[in-house]
């Protein structure tokens, strides 16, 4: 009988890396990332611990690989959702306030905060401003992260013939805040999670901003 081939193991390996980084998540949306133990992990992810160990060498490094994989998702989401409306948006003449109603919603479609991903994300950031380290490896997806955010408020800014009164950066981490307090009130009280971020963002980008010239 044949022998495997390296290529299916190693499919097999990263769909079970895979499988278990997605119990990750769950459990630490569910009971954080301290509360979170890896029997919890292993039980979701219907492994053993020889199975997490043969993949993870601990706890802290599968923080660590998840950090960078539900960033680099976002970043995928981002980057697919905000560079055709800006591009829209320059080559389509039309009035200031369709301009920015339609950057508002492009970046809220962009940002796909439901209840789990709100969970999880607050606990890793949390996390990794308890624990050094932790720290480096959030910083660095998060700068990414806000480097493209940037791009898209200092493109949108264009698009709207507006300059900028505030780094594009800032600004971008103005915008998560209050979309990231918009989803929270919904998950608390019900409602729509992007109602407060849709009525406060407009005033966001045209108070940061002024008309060029």
């Amino acid at each position: 009988m044949a022998r495997p081939k390296s290529g299916g193991r190693s499919a097999r390996r990263d769909a079970t890396r895979e499988r278990v980084l997605d119990a990750a998540r769950e459990v630490f949306a569910e009971r954080g990332v301290i509360g979170g133990t890896v029997e919890d992990i292993c039980a979701r992810a219907g492994f053993t611990r020889g199975a997490f160990y043969s993949n993870f060498a601990d706890k802290q490094e599968l923080l660590q690989v998840l950090i960078r994989r539900e960033q680099g998702r976002l970043l995928e989401h981002l980057t697919a959702h905000l560079a055709v409306t800006v591009e829209a948006a320059r080559s389509e003449p039309r009035d200031q306030a369709t301009v920015v109603n339609t950057l508002v919603e492009r970046l809220l479609a962009s940002l796909p905060w439901d209840r789990q991903l709100s969970l999880v994300w607050t606990e890793l950031e949390i996390h990794a401003i308890r624990d050094p380290a932790a720290t480096a490896t959030f910083r660095e997806s998060d700068e990414e992260f806000r480097a493209r955010l940037a791009d898209f408020i200092q493109r949108g800014a264009d698009a709207l013939g507006r300059d900028l009164l505030a780094d594009p950066a800032e600004v971008g981490d103005a915008a998560i805040a209050i979309v990231a307090r918009s989803v929270r009130r919904a998950l608390q009280h019900g409602g729509d999670p992007d109602a407060m971020a849709r009525e406060v963002l407009p005033g966001l980008f045209l108070g940061v901003s002024r008309p060029r010239g």
